[in-house]
């Protein structure tokens, strides 16, 4: 073509798209110009809180009436006219009738593959047998706990199926960590040496955590099950918790030729969560083939919520942790919008009460029960400056006291005086992360981790969890335990995490908010108050839930909010979670729950109510109101 006839056929173009209506003119049968295309969804008539102001304070963003959803996305937002203005002839609409609207929720810890797989378990007894029995020993003393473990070893699994296992659960005293069992081990009164005797082919755990006893048989199988040469030392790198084995066990055995049922027992875990309103959780993988079962689903399409994961498989039965993560590489973010990487973990820096790591001077009964995995300049330390000067963002996914969390800092420092790349600004670009706030930070602590901004997971039960401890460690560290405001106020982003509610897989839990309002009321369950001066209200609990934890799992341009352009992750509630009586936020619940536009939970009440059909769990929510218990919704599905 000549330039003559090029310079006439961009002449003919401008032309032609001068005849075409532009936003702003009118538009062919009267359709709003800013319009794509129709939404799928409008939801009218309602108190949406759209949670997108991300300061660190109370205010709550804006409050609009209605909301356009078209596919996964949040379309348009506004006043009920402006966004029914948009309605075409195949939108669906929806009237709230005043009812409040909120983003998913954001839990930052809580282990649903596990609760998932021991749900399954106890209702797959025979399946579960080919890999171990599991047995419950009760007992008031030391010798009734030993006489129980050999009625089991001689009696009950006299005769094991080749490869086996025996799982003895003894009495833990509730979450606390005060119970016989513990103690039972952490004294030695049964060790290897001797179950070794009463055991010496038949693997046999014994639990009561944190607490646990493998004899040789069972830490044989289980570093053999990993191709680990089976010694002291590699048992010691490899092997910190019990809940390595407590999640591994059935999935690396039983689930590694069966990978689609495992992804079927995963898909309906992750499904009954969003009973409880939530949308993405975030905790570190912990047993390979986990991994492999939530790739079946998010291939297929079939992931129920977002599952924003940390990598700890450098120190899954890893000998050489460090050259682990010396190779790895930074994948923080890497994945796609149902499956993502949030860094890398060795998961837990020390263990649950008593076995925590503390700079609080107890008496030496309790002193010597403190378990601290991560020291100075052992393979955990090394492992851990490795992978942050490696440039990957580390996740502290589990710790509950000072000391531990003191020897992670340090650690940052070192790198920072050792490398000059790894500046402030840098750093703090790293978002790195510690989860629990079981007995940490204290005050001393906090301004270190605002320096490197960092953002701490909290788990509102830990003030049941560890307010019987300040007997032993003294009633002045109380405000060591989840002080909210004081991070607050020294600019850290808080997060809230429940760990628990395994009784959605059985279809009866507490609520959400029945977990998270120790954080307003800073009370125990038994009344006792905690630290009431770390009390925060509840815009900046709903906060914690939403927006802030956006940011700790890398997707703030994605979730958190409703905003438009967002993913469509949202919440109808039975009540007004901002003007219920603070006492009654645990009666606070969804009717409805939808990911991505997708309904996930739709209660039998409100789909009468707008000529649907009920949708996934109906869970029956336990909560407490004046110190009764009491109970709303239905069980079943």
């Amino acid at each position: 073509m000549t330039r003559k006839i090029q310079r006439w056929a961009v002449v003919a173009s401008f032309l032609l798209l001068a005849a075409i209506p532009v936003c702003g003119q009118q538009t062919l049968n009267n359709v709003p110009s800013a319009l794509v295309s129709y939404p799928d969804q409008i939801y009218f008539n309602g108190k949406i809180v759209t949670m997108d102001d991300p300061a660190l304070n109370n205010s709550v963003g804006k409050t609009v009436q209605a909301m356009a959803v078209r596919g996964d996305r949040i379309q348009f937002l506004g006043s009920d006219p402006d966004v029914l203005h948009y309605a075409g002839p195949g939108t669906q609409k929806i009237d709230l009738k005043g009812r409040t609207v909120l983003p998913g929720f954001i839990n930052t810890h809580v282990h649903i593959f596990e609760q998932s797989m021991q749900y399954w378990a106890r209702t797959h007894p025979k399946e579960v047998a080919e890999v171990m029995k599991r047995f419950t020993v009760q007992g008031k003393n030391y010798q009734e706990l030993t006489r129980g473990i050999e009625l089991v070893v001689k009696e009950q699994m006299a005769h094991p199926e080749p490869g086996q296992w025996a799982w003895i659960d003894l009495p833990t005293g509730g979450s606390s960590g005060t119970g016989v069992g513990v103690n039972y081990l952490l004294e030695k009164e049964m060790d290897r040496k001797k179950l070794d005797v009463l055991a010496p082919k038949l693997p046999v755990f014994v639990l009561s955590h944190p607490s646990y006893l493998l004899n040789t048989a069972a830490r044989n199988a289980f570093l053999d099950l990993y191709d680990v040469p089976p010694t002291d030392e590699n048992e010691k790198i490899g092997i910190t918790q019990d809940v390595l084995i407590t999640r591994s066990l059935v999935a690396d055995q039983y689930f590694a030729s069966r990978l689609d049922e495992l992804a079927n027992v995963l898909e309906d875990g992750l499904a009954r969560y969003t009973a409880a309103g939530i949308t993405t959780f975030s905790t570190h993988l912990v047993g390979l083939r986990i991994l492999d079962g939530h790739m079946r689903l998010v291939r297929a399409g079939r992931m129920p919520i977002r599952f924003a994961y940390s990598d700890r498989f450098c120190l899954q039965t890893n000998p050489d942790p460090v050259g682990c993560f010396l190779r790895k590489g930074d994948s923080a973010g890497l994945g796609d919008k149902f499956f993502w990487n949030t860094g890398v973990s060795m998961g837990s820096i020390d263990g649950g009460p008593p076995e925590i790591c503390t700079t609080i001077e107890s008496p030496k009964k309790w002193k010597d029960k403190e378990y601290c995995v991560l020291e100075p300049g052992n393979i955990y330390a090394k492992a851990i400056y490795a992978a942050i000067k490696s440039h990957l963002r580390f996740r502290v996914n589990h710790n509950y006291g000072d000391k531990s969390f003191d020897y992670f800092l340090d650690i940052v420092d070192q790198v920072m005086k050792d490398d000059k790349a790894f500046t402030p600004q840098y750093v703090k670009s790293m978002r790195m992360s510690s989860d629990h706030c079981g007995l940490y930070p204290r005050p001393a602590q906090i301004p270190r981790i605002a320096k490197l901004g960092m953002y701490i997971s909290c788990a509102p039960m830990n003030i049941n969890r560890s307010a019987p401890w300040l007997d032993i460690y003294g009633m002045d560290k109380a405000n060591w335990i989840a002080p909210i405001r004081s991070m607050l106020k020294a600019g850290i982003t808080p997060t809230a995490e429940t760990e628990g509610m395994a009784g959605l897989l059985g279809g009866e839990a507490d609520t959400l908010h029945a977990q998270f309002v120790h954080l307003i009321t800073r009370k125990t369950d038994w009344g006792e108050s905690i630290a009431p001066e770390e009390a925060i209200d509840r815009q900046e609990l709903m906060k914690m839930s939403t927006v802030w934890p956006s940011y700790y799992v890398l997707r703030e341009k994605e979730i958190g909010t409703l905003e438009a352009g967002k993913l469509a992750d949202f919440v109808v509630l039975n009540r007004d979670y901002f003007t219920v009586p603070i006492d009654e936020l645990g009666t606070v619940f969804p009717l409805m729950t939808a990911v991505g536009g997708k309904t996930m939970t739709l209660r039998a009440d409100l789909a009468k109510e707008w000529g649907m059909s009920p949708v996934g769990l109906q869970a029956k929510f336990r909560f407490k109101t004046d110190e009764k218990k009491t109970s709303a919704g239905g069980g079943g599905e």
